[in-house]
């Protein structure tokens, strides 16, 4: 096999991007898409190319010629289908966030250790060369000693956005609150051991607008992250260290996602288009397959990313600083 065949669960607005990514992938193949209805997954195979669509997201995974799936459903459905492609045969891309919970992420990660497939949380972040030239000033000590990541990530949803309804997995940390633990956890280089959260919520039983949270890290690091889904559009986060300090500054348009990196008063900015991360982030995931590489960590950056974000829950849940890993969740 020289080329990944992927078949799309899904055919909302980030299949934009992740679906024209496939397109251009060299190791990587679009195969087909399904949508929640059949005519949904028709539209979508004939605005963008692909050669087969599909009566429903079960049709597809009975397809011998799919490979891997890419899984860009509504929060609350990423374990049922994660579950289904797996057993399915497929190597799963599982958009972000991974599952609801660690309790969630852990079955399937098993389940794929099990039946010898690669499953992946889909955070195109990491393809992004500014956060990557952070990452290479902390460990090359240009600000020191790494002591405080202090982030936010907000933006003004529609009234009818599907990020406000709880049942299906909105909110504010959930959907964008999980980069700034994501980031963290990436450029402090480890795992947090407590963390401490409030959220304001629509109405009693609603989604959280906005959550406030701290994560603490064993090195002595701490982050505090702000993220809000009724709040006018900002993004970026700032580390201060024992001898300096860098932000990151995050811009987009409907074309490109501009990052301003300052380190120690130096700007240097990295602008890439809107399809290149996702284009990057399915090669990546191909090359790993077809090496062979299934989960070589065993899940446990995913497990990890799960059980931070169980921790901020509960520490809301019960008003009170929770070490991760806990929670009861799992």
């Amino acid at each position: 096999m020289t080329k990944l065949r992927f078949g799309v669960l899904g055919t909302g607005n980030i299949v934009g991007k992740a679906g024209p990514a496939l397109l251009t992938a060299s190791n990587a193949e679009w195969v087909g898409v399904a949508g929640r209805t059949a005519e949904n997954g028709r539209k979508a195979a004939d605005t963008y190319g692909v050669p087969k669509h599909y009566a429903g997201y079960r049709e597809l995974l009975d397809d011998p010629d799919i490979d891997a799936v890419y899984i860009a459903l509504l929060n609350h459905l990423h374990k049922e289908w994660a579950i289904e492609a797996i057993k399915a045969g497929k190597h799963v891309l599982l958009e972000k966030p991974f599952a609801l919970n660690a309790a969630e992420a852990k079955e399937i990660v098993e389940l794929a250790i099990r039946r010898g497939v690669r499953a992946e949380e889909a955070f195109v972040w990491r393809t992004m060369e500014g956060h990557h030239a952070v990452r290479d000033a902390l460990r090359t000590g240009r600000i020191g000693e790494p002591v405080h990541f202090i982030g936010n990530f907000s933006f003004q949803a529609s009234e009818n956005s599907t990020r406000l309804n709880p049942a299906w997995g909105g909110g504010a940390l959930y959907d964008v609150g999980c980069y700034l633990v994501s980031w963290s956890r990436f450029q402090f280089g480890e795992e947090p051991i407590s963390a401490d959260a409030r959220m304001i919520r629509q109405g009693e039983d609603g989604v959280d607008l906005r959550f406030a949270g701290t994560l603490q890290f064993p090195g002595g690091g701490t982050a505090l992250m702000t993220a809000a889904v009724d709040m006018a559009y900002g993004c970026g986060y700032r580390i201060r260290g024992t001898k300096g300090e860098l932000e990151v500054k995050q811009f987009g348009d409907s074309r490109s996602i501009t990052l301003e990196v300052t380190i120690n008063g130096e700007t240097e900015s990295f602008v890439t288009d809107r399809i290149t991360p996702f284009r990057l982030q399915a090669e990546r995931f191909a090359a790993n397959v077809l090496a062979g590489e299934t989960m070589p960590d065993g899940g446990a950056a995913i497990l990890a990313q799960a059980r931070a974000m169980d921790a901020l829950f509960e520490s809301d849940r019960i008003g009170a600083r929770v070490a991760v890993g806990a929670s009861d969740s799992e």
